[in-house]
């Protein structure tokens, strides 16, 4: 184990690892929500929401996903900045039982196809002002469908205007797009989550060094 892990016998008397509950992610967070529903989960430029809110956005984004045909064992590529919409897909997709490819929101179009094709991702969640570099290259990936939120989406009414007034307005307008789906349309539909039978072994999240 320590020619594997060679930093381990720097520990000293700190235990090598921890005893992690068998559940899932979203199991995980939801027993968090059950202990303190009324306390605040994220505070997003004056936006905040309790535990109690994070799980019913997290469960509606689910059954959205899942409508649109997301299911246990598919790939989802995130590709956001810090805010809420990535967050709450997170653990929509761990719901589910499908997998979180999170990949940095500057990356350049050839990156994202690498990224799209290595995990076989069929869906993608990226904002308004990254949808050109996902249209550039979706044709030669497997993701079909292409999820587009705004930051102005998580902000209270006055910051959401003062963001339009001086970036937001300055993002290219998205065409009409077959393959995109507006967050806010995506979460006023819904299809019943069946239970997951994913276990705390199976893959969950991929990440890129």
């Amino acid at each position: 184990m320590y020619e594997k892990k060679p930093w381990l016998k720097y520990y000293g008397d700190v235990p090598h690892s921890l005893d992690y509950p068998k559940v899932t992610m979203y199991e995980a967070l939801m027993r968090t929500v059950q202990r303190k529903p009324n306390a605040v989960a994220w505070d997003f430029m004056g936006y905040t929401a309790t535990y109690k809110e994070f799980a019913q956005l997290i469960d509606r984004c689910a059954e959205g996903l899942y409508a649109l045909g997301l299911r246990e064992g598919d790939t989802i590529t995130i590709s956001m900045p810090t805010t809420p919409q990535g967050i709450i897909c997170f653990y929509a997709v761990n719901k589910i039982g499908a997998v979180a490819s999170m990949i940095h929101p500057l990356s350049p179009p050839k990156e994202i196809e690498f990224y799209l094709n290595i995990s076989n991702s069929k869906f993608a969640l990226t904002i308004d002002a990254f949808y050109g570099a996902f249209k550039e290259i979706m044709d030669k990936t497997p993701c079909k469908t292409l999820l587009l939120t705004k930051i102005s989406d998580f902000l209270p009414g006055l910051k959401a205007l003062g963001f339009y007034l001086t970036k937001g307005r300055k993002i290219p307008k998205v065409p009409k797009d077959p393959r995109v789906v507006w967050w806010n349309d995506m979460m006023k539909i819904s299809s019943a989550v069946p239970p997951s039978s994913m276990k705390t072994d199976d893959m969950a999240v991929i990440l890129y060094s």
